[in-house]
């Protein structure tokens, strides 16, 4: 203003908007002394004049101050004023600040002048601190009826980041689609619609919002369930990790009859698992060919279930529409092409349409209402590229797009509307879209992934051991990122392990081992 050629420079008397003297006083101070004595009384005032006449310094230090005063009653304030003033770092501590303290910050009325933005950020956090979902819908719609008029317009999109398929099913009936508001909002009833399926289908939807918090009581972890040592010999364990707290959690080992001892029991090898209504169910295999057993995650037992009326290994199993369906295989003499349907509710399986192509080893997954087989082997030497899909109302098989390449020994997993293929001699991840019927080029690897397992847990995919080009089996861990398009090595295996199943479900915590980073040895 005085070192260039502006007006003020000639003016005897110039008048500053917006400050009070006693703020430019500690300003003037501040300019001859670079000392200031900032209070609870003072900070907000001398804050808003550094920010206006750009002292960067004091801006630094009064940022400083409120960052140390944070307070469930002020916090909401002290966000706004972050806000306001463009102070990230400030910004992104009072907002982690209210994730971790959020039941006390509820009970301040300033909470409920959190702006959209701020609040979507909050509410999407997986670390919010809440015990259950239905506190995190009941203050999305306190934060609403405050301001209904001008707020009801931004449900749908707030309501995006509540998971809505945790909650209790009853609860999700009786006071959110129940609730006036929410069925007179139209936008809302996609999220509807998801949470009704995922209650229905067992699991089957999987999503943002089907992903439980890091405080939650249940934790979506994936399961790697026994397979093949490098030296051939048969794992009875199931390691079970949760990769949002890095931790491992005990669970049962693979199952074995009355009339067997752990000794002495026969060899799950080349089954096939399902997560199916939060419990994980295999079949089949070599030695067990007619077995079906779930495992139940609450009492952490393996339970018997009705024998397949066709015994099969080299199998795979898939849910689509809250039923289980167990596909192709080999039987010891040819590979089939019958497709049984499990009904939990009578504990029986029935015959679907068979395969157009008998095959084993292929990959298979639900996905948009339908079930795709995809490559595996018609004989004990050929691939397939071939994509073969099934309308479960019509009972009826269709050709799809090819897989870009011949491939078995494969697996796959359905997650965000497409379905991701890997394994085999591939050296990458593929991605289908049933809705462009498209296939795309995801990633590539260094080395061959046969006989390796994919699950989709905490918005990632995640890709477990396998074997290499020269048959020697693989322990890393590998993780994809949609989001970030990145794939890392997540951690390392007791063992190395190929053959093995691969699934998710939400399981309790209250028996966690921390995991070393690159390890999951305690």
């Amino acid at each position: 203003m005085f070192c260039n050629d502006l007006r003020e420079k000639h003016e005897e008397q110039i008048v500053i908007q917006g400050v009070d003297a006693e703020t430019m006083q500690i300003l003037l101070d501040y300019t001859y002394t670079s000392k200031v004595l900032i209070t609870k009384h003072n900070v907000q005032r001398t804050l808003e004049a550094a920010s206006l006449f750009q002292f960067l310094r004091m801006v630094d230090a009064c940022a400083a101050f409120l960052s140390d005063a944070l307070h469930p009653e002020n916090c909401v304030g002290i966000l706004r004023l972050a806000d306001t003033h463009s102070l990230s770092t400030l910004k992104q501590k009072v907002e982690s600040y209210i994730i971790q303290n959020f039941a006390q910050v509820l009970i301040h009325e300033e909470f409920l002048e959190l702006p959209t933005n701020i609040l979507c950020n909050i509410l999407n956090s997986d670390e919010l601190n809440v015990t259950e979902e239905e506190q995190v819908f009941e203050t999305v719609m306190h934060w609403i009826h405050y301001k209904e008029s001008e707020r009801k317009h931004c449900l749908p999109q707030i309501l995006q980041h509540v998971r809505l398929p945790l909650m209790d099913p009853w609860y999700f009936v009786e006071k959110v689609e129940a609730d006036e508001l929410i069925r007179g909002s139209p936008n809302v009833f996609p999220l509807l619609q998801e949470t009704r399926l995922y209650h229905l289908s067992g699991n089957e939807i999987v999503s943002e919002r089907t992903k439980p918090r890091m405080h939650e009581f249940q934790s979506e972890v994936f399961m790697i369930i026994g397979g093949c040592t490098k030296d051939e010999k048969f794992v009875s364990e199931v390691t079970c990790l949760d990769p949002l707290r890095r931790s491992r959690l005990e669970v049962a080992k693979l199952p074995i009859t009355e009339q067997e001892t752990e000794s002495e029991n026969r060899k799950w090898v080349e089954f096939a698992c399902i997560t199916f209504r939060n419990e994980l169910y295999i079949s089949g295999g070599k030695e067990t060919q007619h077995d079906v057993w779930k495992y139940n995650s609450s009492i952490n037992k393996w339970i018997q279930i009705e024998y397949m009326n066709s015994g099969r290994w080299r199998h795979k199993m898939a849910v689509l529409n809250g039923k289980v369906y167990v596909i192709g295989g080999f039987d010891g003499i040819q590979r089939v092409n019958s497709v049984e349907v499990y009904d939990s509710f009578h504990n029986c399986w029935t015959e679907a349409a068979p395969l157009l192509l008998n095959v084993s080893s292929f990959a298979a997954a639900s996905c948009k209402k339908r079930l795709y087989v995809i490559g595996g082997g018609p004989n004990g030497k050929l691939a397939t590229d071939k994509n073969q899909s099934f309308d479960p109302a019509a009972n009826k098989w269709s050709l799809k797009a090819d897989m870009p390449v011949e491939a078995k020994c494969i697996n796959a997993a359905s997650f965000k509307d497409h379905i991701y293929v890997v394994g085999g001699a591939m050296k990458a991840l593929y991605s289908y879209s049933p809705d462009e019927d498209t296939w795309c080029l995801v990633t590539q690897f260094s080395h061959e992934r046969a006989s390796c397992g994919i699950a989709a847990c905490s918005n990632k995919l995640f890709i477990t051991g396998g074997r290499d080009e020269k048959n020697e089996v693989i322990a890393t861990v590998l993780c994809w990122d949609p989001e970030m398009q990145k794939l890392t090595e997540e951690c390392v295996l007791p063992r190395g392990v190929s053959h093995h199943g691969s699934v998710t479900i939400r399981k309790s915590y209250t028996h966690i081992r921390k995991i070393v980073p690159g390890s999951v040895s305690v």
